[in-house]
């Protein structure tokens, strides 16, 4: 039972990077950066990056077959968990990403695109004020529970802190940019 739950892993991990290369190329064409500047220190930005990643590929290359990185054997209610939370956060923040479309930005806007940028409230975002974000954190929280590895659980928690406090960071500055706004929107929305 726990090589079909390995191949569904496979199959949303390969589709992740299918998604994500389809987005940039949409991106790309349509003139659009998705650069912001780090609302925190550059080098932790970049490696939470990198970290959240990495328990990522380490499902892929645990769920294929290339190597076993679990330290213990997985048991199959481990694996069904690991594999529904990183399915659900997969189709969370591909939800997320349609709704920004075009304000999708890594990092807070430059101070050119701050006048165009827009606050979204509809769509996914009527029911979390970061999905982008639940989806990351929920798939790097099934990278932890499949990958029983205490290297990856350590990279899982790192990048998770990390982002948790660029949240923090940016939702300031959409308090900033848009005032009472953001204060009625946060107010009926939670954070996550």
């Amino acid at each position: 039972m726990n090589q079909i739950v390995d191949k569904l892993l496979e199959f949303v991990f390969l589709l992740m990077l299918v998604q994500m290369i389809v987005f940039v190329i949409f991106l790309r064409t349509s003139k659009i950066s998705v650069s912001g500047t780090a609302p925190i220190n550059p080098i932790l930005f970049k490696l939470a990056k990198v970290a959240m990643f990495a328990c990522w590929i380490a499902v892929y290359v645990q769920s294929s077959g290339f190597y076993r990185l679990s330290l213990w054997s997985n048991q199959f209610v481990c694996v069904s968990i690991a594999a529904f939370l990183f399915l659900f956060g997969f189709i969370i923040q591909c939800i997320a990403y349609f709704n920004l479309g075009k304000n999708l930005k890594f990092g807070i806007p430059d101070i050119n695109e701050q006048e165009i940028s827009t606050l979204r409230t509809t769509g996914i975002y009527r029911f979390s004020r970061n999905p982008m974000y639940t989806g990351f954190f929920l798939m790097t929280i099934a990278a932890g529970l499949y990958v029983l590895n205490p290297l990856i659980w350590g990279l899982a928690v790192f990048s998770i802190i990390v982002h948790y406090h660029i949240v923090l960071r940016e939702e300031s500055f959409l308090k900033k940019t848009f005032g009472d706004e953001w204060l009625e929107y946060a107010k009926r929305v939670r954070r996550y």
